[in-house]
């Protein structure tokens, strides 16, 4: 009995030694320059946002914060990248609610798991979606398009930017809750979905709502609805799905997160530098001229929000029978 009990007395020395030597390393983090992974390519909307947050967490955190542009795959590169970084808190990244809530539900080989592979830290912002159509159509409502559609079946066209993106996905739910055929049209981006709508190629786009506000306010567009929860500030007459009977609303978002695995104290230190930065008058201003809300929160709840995001569009896609490649 006394071997046993010197040896838990011994182990439980050990570890707080342990314990003490961690925290006395984690007390100076950081002690060298931070990398910030941006899964997009450099002047995009994501890059943008890192930069104006980076800015603002080097001067907080006294060492530099790099942005290192890794784009490919809808940002499922960059964010895989960063999910294979060493988890010591000098990697992080940017991450928008596709990336990591929506695109993994459509490979069959997937690139890491955002539930298990990922640490939030926290978000930056939450913007949504629009769906629009020309300002000379005849159509003025979400009311005219279903008839419309209802007195043309399949000979309606909506565009996205891309096969299994938020924008196809939302057109899709959009169909099938109001029992109507419409088809969709992938382009590259939704800028060109835009452009072909207004040349006549397509009666009606998604787009987000810095692109949806921007042509609202120059009398090209007239937004029909919106598939965030709660209507948009920049077009308030613009109804939300869940308003007009469809049973989907989800707002997009920006945060910024780390690889699994990145102690505890670390996490919470990035995080009080992540709201830090949102609360600062050039990055809340940089984020409300790309038609974007800004939005901090703690890392658990940056959390809860992909676990919920991440089963709402997994069901989307099923529901609508996308399948996986």
């Amino acid at each position: 009995m006394k071997k046993h009990i010197g040896k838990l007395i011994v182990l439980a020395s050990l570890c707080s030694l342990t314990a003490v030597a961690f925290a006395q390393d984690n007390a100076g983090y950081p002690a060298r320059p931070i990398r910030l992974i941006v899964p997009s390519p450099a002047g995009g909307e994501p890059d943008t946002l890192a930069r104006l947050v980076a800015q603002q967490m080097s001067a907080d955190l006294r060492q530099p914060v790099v942005v290192e542009n890794k784009p490919g795959a809808g940002g499922l590169v960059g964010i895989a990248a960063l999910a294979n970084a060493k988890p010591d808190g000098y990697t992080i990244g940017v991450s928008y609610q596709a990336a990591l809530a929506l695109s993994p539900h459509l490979l069959v080989k997937k690139l890491f798991d955002p539930l298990t592979d990922i640490a939030p830290v926290g978000l930056v912002s939450v913007s949504g979606n629009a769906l629009m159509v020309p300002a000379k159509s005849p159509i003025s409502s979400f009311g005219d398009l279903v008839k419309h559609a209802q007195a043309n079946p399949g000979k309606m066209n909506f565009g996205s930017w891309g096969d299994g993106s938020a924008g196809h996905i939302s057109g899709e739910i959009m169909k099938r809750s109001a029992g109507i055929e419409m088809q969709h049209v992938a382009y590259k981006g939704s800028s060109e979905a835009l452009m072909a709508m207004l040349a006549g190629d397509m009666d009606a786009t998604f787009g987000g709502w810095a692109l949806a506000s921007a042509q609202a306010k120059a009398g090209a567009v007239r937004v029909l609805a919106v598939t965030s929860p709660e209507r948009a500030a920049a077009f308030p007459e613009a109804p939300t799905f869940q308003e007009l009977g469809i049973p989907f609303g989800l707002n997009s978002w920006y945060g910024i997160i780390a690889p699994a695995g990145v102690p505890p104290s670390i996490i919470q230190r990035l995080e009080r530098s992540v709201k830090m930065a949102v609360a600062q008058p050039p990055v809340a201003a940089g984020l409300t001229s790309m038609g974007m809300l800004p939005q901090s929160s703690t890392a658990a709840q940056l959390g809860d929000r992909i676990r919920n995001d991440y089963q709402i569009w997994g069901k989307a896609i099923t529901d609508v029978g996308i399948q996986p490649r």
